[in-house]
């Protein structure tokens, strides 16, 4: 994926921000990524590329939302979720509610909020995470 992208409506809660770049995380290849905005640099979020985590996500997105990112179909664009990413990273969550859109071809991006209840706003992307026993001795 290229870098910049157009976002016209802005990201939730962020409505006057509307260039981010995308940002590669050494070695995470296409799983996670980083999206800033060149216009407030302080502004930035973790992206995930949620079916390596939820293999069985599948959300409906609205033909408005293509139409939005210049996209004819759901096989145009790039689909990411923000996650959250605390001090311990096991405890990380996806925002699968509102994913984010990019189009490569015509370099504009969107969020979405599904009107599909199936999903959260915070689902953790280490389900079992918490299962993980210490290591002895710490």
């Amino acid at each position: 994926m290229d870098n910049v992208f157009e976002f016209p409506a802005g990201l939730y809660g962020f409505p006057d921000l509307k260039r981010f770049v995308v940002v590669d995380v050494p070695g995470a290849g296409d799983v996670v990524k980083q999206l800033v905005s060149t216009e407030d640099p302080n502004v930035g979020f973790t992206l995930v590329f949620p079916f390596a985590f939820f293999p069985r996500y599948s959300p409906d997105i609205p033909e408005e939302e293509l139409v939005a990112v210049g996209a004819e179909s759901a096989e145009q664009v790039l689909l990411y979720a923000i996650a959250s990413v605390p001090e311990d990273f096991r405890k990380a969550t996806a925002n699968l509610r509102a994913p984010v859109l990019f189009n490569p071809f015509t370099r504009k991006g969107r969020q979405v909020i599904l009107g599909d209840d199936r999903y959260g706003i915070r689902e953790p992307l280490f389900q079992g995470a918490d299962r993980i026993p210490a290591e002895e001795g710490r």
